[in-house]
């Protein structure tokens, strides 16, 4: 006879589930490494400027008035992409996608559902995220604090999925990020990897937790 799991099994059975997920995206995507370990002064410092640019403004800086060698780097690194001169830095992105992030005053778009989860927290603002279902294409809506903090009647209401769409990931934006997506947990029951949205906030914001000490050590 199995017995129901206490709080306590059900918080450690959380814990572990996300930090399985944070290794997976840090072994995927590992720009934090890249940035920290192969990038030089220079180069970091132009993605310290880029991302304070994204901060204060809300909206992509453009390339001009920033190092071309380091914007180079940058992209060869992954940590960057230039789209018509516009830079975009993951969770922050230049183009239109499916996943909207309704801020106060303005509105951008998310690669991934953990890129629109840990937006909020970044930009030290609340938000609505807005998407469809990626099994069903039902609207999925979410409302989330300036901490990026779920609202309680809202936990329930999607799951974020997993869906490996390359053997390689190259490129974060083409060959990670289009398989992170929302689900309604109805449409979820045969999808290999998925996350509650409270496990799935708590890996984006850890792993984007790098660009807050970035940011925070450098002003």
């Amino acid at each position: 006879m199995t017995e129901n799991p206490t709080p306590e099994t059900q918080a450690n059975a959380d814990s572990q589930r996300v930090l399985a997920a944070l290794m997976g995206l840090h072994r995927a995507f590992p720009v934090e490494r890249r940035i920290s370990q192969e990038a030089c002064d220079d180069t970091r410092e132009t993605y310290l400027a880029i991302l304070l640019r994204w901060i204060q403004s809300a909206a992509p800086p453009l390339t001009a008035g920033f190092d071309r060698e380091a914007l180079d780097e940058l992209a060869a690194l992954d940590a960057i992409f230039i789209v018509n001169e516009q830079i975009g830095c993951p969770p922050f992105n230049v183009a239109a996608t499916d996943i909207q992030v309704h801020f106060p005053h303005e509105t951008l778009h998310a690669l991934s559902a953990l890129d629109a989860l840990a937006m909020p927290r970044l930009l030290d603002a609340p938000a609505t995220i807005e998407t469809r279902c990626a099994m069903s294409g039902e609207p999925i809506s979410l409302t989330l604090t300036k901490a990026g903090e779920l609202r309680a009647e809202e936990m329930h209401s999607a799951v974020v999925a997993f869906q490996k769409v390359a053997n390689q990931v190259a490129r974060y934006t083409f060959d990670l990020a289009p398989g992170i997506r929302f689900v309604l947990p109805q449409h979820a029951a045969g999808l290999r990897q998925t996350l509650s949205l409270s496990e799935a906030a708590a890996v984006a914001n850890a792993f984007y937790a790098f660009q807050r000490k970035l940011l925070k050590d450098g002003l």
